[in-house]
């Protein structure tokens, strides 16, 4: 488990500590700071955790050290440090001056303290969905070798196709990664309309809440070094993916990522409710809160409070939701970097605290529709 992000001098934050739970999400208005956690992340992880890890790479591009280093502080010094199962590593520099002359796309280690093992072993059991995700395509290419582990689903979700055909062709492949029902009967991720256990069955069921009747079939032609997805709808089961909703593309490797991950894996989504309407939205909050009640480590950046009410729904309404699971980072816009308010969620679902401007939004404009008036009361 990944659990903390210490950030010195890195884009909008001057020192901040991000403390990691099952569940985290990220949350606010644009431009505030809501990705930077997640970059200062995935710059290493698309290093494999190497003794430089560059910042521009396969799962993000952040430019060079000029561009992330915060803009209000004199320190030349910048670090980046995770905690992963108690292993300390850090990354960054000593000397802005120096480093831009030398490295100036990359960061070097600092530090690493205990064993390294951990972080390799992370490499192997985490997959990263980027806000910006393939849609609907008519076939994907799959001669990219270049894959953190044989499941890697792609940054942009491009492998998903390749993965669910091999997983059909296993016939044996279920919620969780496991390869028998028994292993995975009390996961709670699995949907409470579908019996069958199957890994296709309950990508299926869940994918149904977000487009009612909705199926998918995928195919891989490996002489021509491509996959292809197919889906069915309501009796056609024939329909290529520009014939049907574009948010039904872009959330497919979400919701595999998320029913396929085993217990002690991450997964990182930028922005999982993208072209999704509010009720699918709020499902696919149920199902992020129900894979990290599995054991499965999910961090989220989003700007959906649909999302977000989906996984309070699951904390209200699951008995055995331990709302200790979850931490909601709001983020908002600061002089010297940006600031942080931590909400905790309750047994009954309910939020900490309310801040102005985003949770509130829909109470606001209602009191405008109802009362004609632009002040909402405080």
């Amino acid at each position: 488990m990944i659990e903390s992000i210490k950030l010195h001098n890195f884009k909008c934050y001057q020192d901040y500590y991000f403390k990691l739970s099952l569940l985290t999400v990220f949350c606010g208005s644009n431009s505030v700071g809501k990705s930077t956690a997640i970059q200062a992340l995935s710059i290493p992880l698309q290093s494999r955790f190497g003794s430089y890890v560059a910042l521009n790479g396969a799962l993000t591009e952040v430019g060079f050290i000029k561009d992330i280093h915060n803009k209000e502080e004199q320190d030349e010094r910048l670090e980046i440090e995770l905690s992963v199962s108690g292993i300390k590593k850090s990354w960054g520099y000593d000397d802005f001056d120096a480093h831009k002359t030398t490295s100036p796309d990359r960061l070097k280690e600092l530090s690493s303290i205990g064993n390294p093992e951990v972080y390799q072993d992370l490499l192997g059991k985490f997959q990263y969905l980027q806000a910006e995700r393939h849609g609907p395509r008519s076939n994907f290419d799959i001669t990219d070798s270049n894959r953190f582990h044989n499941d890697w689903l792609g940054a942009k979700g491009e492998f998903t196709a390749e993965f669910l055909s091999q997983s059909l062709s296993k016939k044996r492949l279920f919620v969780g990664g496991v390869e028998t029902p028994e292993d995975c009967k009390d996961d709670p991720r699995i949907h409470t309309n579908e019996n069958k256990l199957a890994l296709h069955n309950q990508i299926d069921a869940w994918m149904q809440e977000i487009s009612s009747g909705i199926s998918v079939s995928s195919f891989l032609y490996e002489e021509a070094s491509t996959a292809v997805n197919v889906f069915g709808q309501n009796g056609n089961e024939s329909l290529k993916p520009q014939n049907v909703g574009f948010g039904v593309s872009y959330v497919l490797s979400i919701v595999t990522a998320l029913l396929y991950t085993k217990k002690g894996g991450v997964v990182i989504i930028e922005n999982p409710e993208a072209h999704l309407h509010p009720r699918g939205q709020s499902y696919l909050g149920r199902l992020i809160a129900l894979t990290a009640k599995s054991g499965v480590q999910v961090i989220v950046e989003t700007h959906s409070d649909h999302l977000l009410n989906g996984i309070r729904v699951i904390g209200r309404i699951d008995d055995s939701f331990d709302a200790e699971l979850f931490t909601l980072y709001y983020i908002s816009q600061g002089q010297k970097q940006s600031n942080v308010d931590i909400i905790s969620l309750n047994k009954e679902g309910k939020l900490s605290e309310w801040p102005s401007g985003f949770f509130d939004q829909q109470a606001q404009d209602m009191f405008t529709i109802m009362t004609g008036k632009l002040e909402y009361p405080k």
